[in-house]
């Protein structure tokens, strides 16, 4: 059976899950409890507020992080529901890699998700979905890998130097079955083992794997939306292996109903090239203060 494909959760559950997989830690309670909060509704205020309280450490992060972001004021409450989430939720998985982000490799990684994040929550805009929903799906829709490299930082960094320097000789490569001789699984059927494990909410399950044309109609549009996404993250410089051909801009764009229109209205000159650039380096900056993982020895 080809590991190239996604794995259905029948076959998983005939499946011998390899002890390499088993052992990687879940996401944090808190992280999980918040995705199955999206999309927001009416009144939930409060309610997210209340849960996130419940973690002093991951509140205060929040706070330190809307501050940097300019979202509210010293000393002032977070209002927007939506900014607790997202924050909150980009803490937690910089948190949970924090052990890894000691290793160069895991470190762009984290920079391509975060890229990847806000580039789908740009596009969420002329794709007419909630922008939480594409950024969250965007942070996430690459789990499978993220799970693999908090795990094993160094043998998975180990693997993306080789990738980059394939690339870069241009020579062909297969991380997937390499994935598959290291670990058991490769990324794909990992996403899809954990989606069950870890019960991720329905509308993350069609972008954790291999993105799927034959999705149901509910997420074609954020499907399609985080698949431009994160192409564009990498094609904006921020990808984790930069000897992998870019697409152009214009490209991707063209692939997402309204995109293209919407970021010649950003910038006509470079399809709002730098002003995405630039928003993606500011978010990067609102987490450089988070504590900084411990050097290793």
């Amino acid at each position: 059976m080809s590991f190239e494909n996604e794995l259905s959760s029948a076959t998983l559950v005939t499946m011998v899950v390899p002890s390499t997989i088993r052992r990687i830690e879940p996401l944090p309670p808190i992280a999980m409890e918040l995705l199955k909060r999206i999309p927001l509704h009416a009144g939930d205020n409060a309610s997210v507020e209340v849960a996130l309280r419940r973690e002093p450490e991951l509140w205060d992060k929040t706070n330190q992080v809307a501050l940097n972001a300019g979202r509210c004021a010293e000393g002032e409450p977070i209002i927007n529901p939506a900014d607790i989430i997202e924050f909150a939720i980009t803490i937690s998985v910089h948190d949970y890699l924090r052990s890894a982000l000691t290793v160069g490799e895991a470190s762009a990684y984290w920079r391509y998700i975060l890229a990847c994040a806000d580039s789908c929550a740009e596009l969420a805009v002329p794709a007419k979905i909630d922008p939480l929903l594409a950024y969250a799906a965007g942070l996430l829709h690459d789990i499978g890998r993220l799970a693999l490299i908090q795990a094993y930082p160094e043998r998975y960094a180990n693997l993306l130097a080789l990738t980059n320097t394939m690339f870069a000789s241009d020579q062909p490569f297969d991380i997937l079955h390499y994935e598959q001789m290291l670990f058991g699984f490769d990324h794909f059927a990992t996403a899809t083992w954990l989606a069950e494990v870890w019960n991720l909410p329905a509308w993350l399950r069609p972008v954790v794997g291999k993105f799927d044309d034959q999705t149901s109609a509910n997420y074609k549009v954020l499907v399609a939306t985080v698949r431009a996404g994160t192409r564009l993250a990498h094609s904006l410089g921020f990808g984790y292996l930069q000897a992998a051909p870019r697409t152009d801009v214009g490209v991707i764009l063209k692939q997402l109903p309204g995109a293209l229109g919407y970021w010649k209205a950003l910038d006509v000159w470079k399809y709002g090239e730098e002003h995405v650039r630039s928003k993606i380096q500011s978010r990067l900056n609102w987490y450089a203060g988070l504590s900084a993982p411990h050097a290793s020895t």
